[in-house]
């Protein structure tokens, strides 16, 4: 069977399943993937969604390789590779990408370092992803074997990066109630298909050209690699709708299939394809997946904490704001319009201060960032830019509930506490909480936002009382919010 696609102008997508001569159970097998995968993301279950996510493409292109009997030892050695490169480099920049998440309101111009995080995550991702087809594909003699390494690395790369960085959510239950059905949606097909397929054809075009031995085009082929993975670097930095952000990874992916495609065509024939029994395929997947989707939903029971049944009444919370305190510095802006006091050195805080307000970096705890700033209100109510300010830079943020009798500087005001759940590159979602006080006065709008991981309240966590709040940033919050003075001393 030629490897190379049909004679013609322009180069056809890459195949990814060139070693076996029928792929059309493998294809089915992948439609069963996406069709599990959308199930789980329906029903919210998300412990199953994402086992299946993370390993179903994989147990797919391992299935092709069964009949490659003398090359069990050298696939083995590639996928441990692959798991210590993907789990480690998830584990190193686990705190990297979550800090990264937090986008601050009012940050003004480029932030740099959260640029460089968001492409350079993704970037050494794809570096150390073609590692297993530099190093075991040099060993290969046919193009085709060399395909098999790169792509079997990379796709092994993707998934034990992949779990390890979504581990935590098997904590946060079975099923889910919080995360929209859209948002659950889309994490499933960036992770399940279109990362690994992305992966897969990049991993085995370096494969190929790393067996024909031509240096130029090994460098060209990583250099591919590198640029589409740095555009989701550079797509994720920017705020973007999630079905959107699924739009840009379906495309990537097809970049990276016509890559392959060129690759391909570069190889006049191999023979070496193989016959697989579609039967035993669709079977063995329907029955590995199951498998998959059953320990994760096992381990998710296991894991998860029980907090326990809160009443409300007697044992509610109250809105996050709080008595002003005076033992702090106090920040004045640069046009007079107020101030308001904020963390002192000593802290659990890293403040940086703008013209018009302090952005303060909670290094503490399960960090977040405040902030406590000023804008022109230009004939908006307090509801308007608080609305404003979300969707700017949280445009799928779900409103989760208003703040009653909400104050900034003892002015009467809006509070909004709202949900969203932004994700890496690599698709790898969180949930982060806002909370959006504003209140206006002569047109000037004061502004305390916090945003950070959600984390639930209990007798164990918070106040020891329940709370809507369920941020850490919220208990903090309350103590600044009524600090602000309008006019720098106000009155």
């Amino acid at each position: 069977m030629s490897l190379a696609a049909p004679d013609r102008s322009i180069p056809l997508p890459g195949n990814l399943f060139p070693h076996v001569r029928s792929r059309a159970p493998f294809l089915v097998a992948l439609g069963l993937l996406a069709a599990m995968l959308c199930a789980g993301g329906l029903l919210r279950w998300q412990a199953a969604m994402i086992s299946v996510a993370a390993l179903g493409f994989a147990l797919v292109f391992a299935l092709s390789l069964w009949t490659f009997a003398s090359e069990r030892r050298v696939l083995a050695w590639c996928a441990a590779l692959a798991v210590a490169l993907g789990a480690g480099w998830a584990l190193v920049t686990g705190t990297l990408v979550a800090l990264s998440h937090d986008v601050a309101l009012n940050a003004p111009g480029t932030d740099d370092e959260r640029l460089l995080t968001g492409i350079g995550v993704p970037a050494g991702s794809a570096l150390l992803m073609v590692v297993p087809a530099v190093v075991f594909g040099r060993r290969m003699r046919e193009p085709l074997r060399g395909y098999v390494i790169g792509a079997w690395g990379a796709v092994v790369f993707t998934a034990a990066a992949t779990l390890a960085r979504l581990a935590p959510q098997f904590a946060t239950g079975v099923t889910t109630e919080e995360r929209p059905v859209a948002v659950l949606l889309v994490q499933a097909g960036i992770q399940g298909l279109a990362l690994p397929v992305t992966a897969a054809a990049l991993g085995g075009m370096v494969g190929i050209t790393v067996v024909l031995g031509r240096r130029a085009a090994v460098i060209a082929s990583v250099l591919v690699a590198l640029a589409i993975y740095t555009i989701m670097g550079v797509t994720e930095f920017l705020p973007m709708l999630h079905g959107l952000h699924l739009a840009v990874h379906v495309v990537l992916a097809a970049i990276a299939l016509w890559a392959l495609g060129v690759a391909q065509r570069a190889v006049v024939s191999d023979p070496a394809a193989a016959t697989v029994r579609p039967v035993r395929v669709l079977a063995t997947f329907t029955v590995g997946a199951a498998v998959v989707a059953a320990a994760g939903s096992a381990v998710a029971l296991l894991i998860t904490p029980d907090l326990g049944r809160i009443e409300c009444p007697p044992d509610c919370g109250r809105p996050p704001i709080g008595e002003p305190i005076e033992s702090n510095p106090r920040f004045y802006a640069e046009d007079g319009a107020f101030s308001v006091q904020y963390p002192g050195a000593g802290s659990a805080y890293e403040a940086t201060m703008h013209p018009d307000g302090v952005e303060l970096d909670f290094v503490g705890g399960d960090t977040g960032t405040l902030e406590l700033f000023g804008l022109p209100a230009e004939n908006r109510t307090a509801e308007q830019v608080a609305e404003d300010l979300i969707d700017q830079y949280y445009p799928e943020a779900t409103t989760e509930y208003e703040i009653p009798n909400a104050m900034v500087g003892y002015e009467p005001g809006y509070g909004v506490v709202a949900d969203d759940y932004p994700q890496d590159a690599n698709g790898t979602f969180t949930r982060l909480r806002l909370i959006v006080v504003v209140a206006v006065r002569n047109d000037y709008a004061l502004v305390a936002a916090a945003i950070g991981p959600y984390r639930e309240f209990t007798q164990d966590f918070g106040t020891g009382h329940p709370s809507g709040a369920n941020l850490q940033l919220a208990m903090d919050m309350g103590k600044y919010v009524n600090s602000f003075r309008w006019g720098g001393t106000g009155d």
